[in-house]
């Protein structure tokens, strides 16, 4: 589950230099200590499920939806720079395009028109098995991302186990991304 996470958090997608605000989680500024933040996520609600090294989750509810909330920090804690919002796995193509759909709207709304968006189905025909399984074989896109004040959120559908499929939202602030990269990059 780790490096689930630590590919969806740092996922490949563009980072626009660097920004004078941070970017926001459920109203919470996406910087600070691990602890601090976490906190603050607390007390909007959700629950701490687990922790390993520099990656917190959470449980609780996003927009009314059941979600597991990953939360990321440089290794010592010190800077926040990534949330990861995971809804439920689904085998139901269906299902996962009417979640995609319903959030790409409401970020569509809130952020204005997607800055990148790649939607592609190389499948011939829409039957579910045959979708699930070009999603299971990486060859199915769908994904949005907005570049926003303070960083970048992306939406996709990602493949989630054998046959499974998730939607994901991914917030990673500008500011602490390029401060973790430049710090990997000293440590290499």
């Amino acid at each position: 589950m780790k490096k689930f996470l630590i590919s969806l958090i740092f996922g490949a997608f563009a980072i626009c230099g660097f920004a004078q605000e941070h970017l926001s989680f459920k109203g919470i500024p996406i910087g600070g200590s691990m602890s601090a933040f976490c906190q603050k996520l607390k007390a909007k609600g959700f629950t701490q499920i687990g922790r390993d090294n520099n990656i917190t989750m959470f449980t609780g509810n996003f927009t009314g939806r059941k979600a597991s909330v990953g939360v990321a920090a440089t290794d010592d804690g010190e800077n926040v720079h990534s949330v990861i919002v995971l809804f439920d796995e689904s085998r139901e193509w269906n299902t996962l395009v009417s979640t995609y759909d319903y959030y790409k709207d409401l970020y569509t709304r809130k952020y204005g028109k997607p800055s990148a968006c790649r939607e592609y189905n190389p499948s011939h025909n829409d039957s579910n098995t045959m979708l699930m399984f070009e999603l299971s074989q990486g060859t199915v896109t769908y994904a949005s991302e907005w570049n926003v004040t303070g960083g970048t959120i992306v939406m996709s559908i990602e493949k989630s186990g054998y046959s499974n499929g998730m939607v994901v939202i991914k917030y990673r602030d500008a500011q602490n991304v390029e401060a973790k990269i430049q710090n990997d990059l000293d440590d290499i």
